[in-house]
């Protein structure tokens, strides 16, 4: 919340420097200001819908592998809770060892499984969104905005400190457009 009301401070501050005590430079280049949604222009763009459609065949696979452990842990312990009445204590005591140790199995499986899917997503949207990168500094640059702002949610809820901007600021259709034509190359 500080980190907010820091960042909303400083914005402000620019504001008011960029048109109050920089009067000079703001009649030289009046203050352009632009927004964005990074969640939007991802969810539209071809090249990032491309990545989430490699990500999640990759988390299918593993999908696949974990719930047959998954089940086959389920299948034992069925089985323990039906039979454990007339095994011996040495039986009993055998088949929940296993048990224990297929569930620690599952549980390294289930974080490799994790933590390879984090790398691959990693893999594939980094590229993306370093372009985006590049677009947006480009796009920036070309247009004359002095600000573009990351919009994704209104109002209070916002993460980005920006509680209000005209839906007329929002470049996110131009920017996710160029991102495509560049990814395309």
């Amino acid at each position: 919340m500080k980190v907010r009301i820091l960042a909303a401070m400083m914005v402000l501050l620019f504001l008011g420097l960029a048109s109050g005590v920089g009067g000079a430079l703001a009649a030289e280049k009046p203050i352009k200001i632009a927004t964005i949604s990074i969640q939007n222009i991802l969810d539209k763009s071809k090249a990032a819908q491309e990545a989430k459609k490699a990500l999640e065949a990759e988390f299918e696979k593993y999908r696949v592998k974990l719930e047959k452990d998954q089940n086959a842990l389920e299948a034992l312990r069925a089985e323990i809770e039906k039979k454990s009445s007339v095994w011996s204590d040495d039986v009993r005591g055998e088949k929940e060892r296993e048990y224990q140790r297929l569930a620690r199995e599952f549980g390294i499986k289930n974080e490799d499984a994790k933590v390879a899917m984090q790398q691959k997503e990693k893999q594939l949207m980094d590229p993306v969104l370093k372009e985006l990168h590049g677009v947006i500094e480009e796009f920036g640059k070309k247009n004359g905005y002095t600000l573009i702002l990351e919009y994704s949610m209104k109002g209070l809820r916002t993460r980005t400190g920006l509680l209000y901007a005209d839906d007329a600021l929002d470049v996110s259709d131009a920017v996710q457009k160029e991102l495509d034509k560049r990814m395309k190359k």
